[in-house]
């Protein structure tokens, strides 16, 4: 379905008539228009979801049920036949799992902030969080529509005054320039008093991407990166980015790319993807 549809003809015909319209179908994961609008009413009381299963459809027998669990993997069966929203192999940040790395709340601890930035008109991104031994703890994110660097320094300044702030910004913050002023956005960020941490060069998209999904579960099953309720953008970010399909290159339609760039720069520069590689000595020829 092409979610303009909607929004463009069908929504206004449903007003002469006070309207309603029901949107049935079956899970596709996390990253698309369809949960979306199974989300709508945590947002708007106008709103109401429900989920069924094949079985309790009563079209299908609970034979053939079983027999689809035994021909399917687990995350298609329960897509198809339990019309759960599973993570699918097309989302970026596979790793996250709202029951192993949402906390409820954090209290901050030290005086030290540390935020990955990602410039950008609309929105303006930015994510707040604590290092803590090896955890990362993400419990505040700014997000500012139409706006400059210059604004979002000031929006920092204004929540944590006194605190000492680490900036890990988007490499190209060398050259860009989002301020009126025409100075650099890394200036920006040096003249207003933070502690800059930034490549020199880009690092590799996927390098960014393999160090936030080892942070959310690394190979041993541990989990170091944590997220607070309160940050729903963070939260929306990752769990709904999918690569385009067919690529590995990230879909950034939705506007979720923003706020896990953010983050990918902060993790990134902390905690690098280390490969294993030894040089073999040179040979000559003979």
């Amino acid at each position: 379905a092409k979610p303009h549809l909607y929004s463009e003809v069908l929504r206004p015909t449903l007003s002469d008539r006070n309207g309603s319209a029901l949107f049935c179908g079956t899970p596709r994961g996390y990253g698309n228009w369809s949960y979306n609008l199974f989300m709508k009413e945590n947002e708007d009381d106008q709103w109401e979801s429900f989920q069924f299963t094949t079985l309790e459809g009563g079209q299908v027998s609970a034979n053939e049920i079983q027999q689809a669990k035994q021909d399917l993997d687990d995350r298609t069966f329960a897509q198809e036949y339990m019309a759960s929203f599973v993570n699918y192999a097309g989302q970026i940040y596979y790793n996250f799992d709202r029951k192993e790395n949402v906390i409820d709340t954090y209290k901050p601890e030290t005086g030290e902030i540390h935020i990955g930035v990602d410039f950008n008109i609309n929105p303006m991104s930015a994510v707040v969080t604590e290092l803590k031994g090896n955890n990362i703890y993400i419990y505040d994110e700014i997000v500012i529509y139409s706006s400059n660097t210059d604004e979002l320094v000031q929006e920092i300044k204004s929540r944590y005054s006194g605190k000492h702030i680490f900036c890990y910004p988007d490499p190209a913050s060398k050259q860009r320039k989002t301020s009126a002023g025409g100075v650099t956005d890394l200036a920006i960020l040096k003249n207003a008093g933070f502690h800059l941490r930034v490549r020199n060069a880009h690092p590799l998209i996927r390098d960014r991407i393999n160090a936030v999904n080892a942070k959310l579960k690394n190979g041993l099953g541990d989990r170091t990166l944590f997220i607070a309720k309160n940050c729903k953008t963070m939260l929306k970010s990752i769990e709904r980015q999918i690569y385009k399909e067919g690529t590995t290159v990230p879909d950034k339609d939705n506007n979720y790319d923003h706020m896990n760039d953010a983050l990918g720069y902060l993790v990134e520069y902390l905690y690098p993807v280390k490969r294993q590689f030894t040089p073999s000595k040179p040979q000559r020829w003979s």
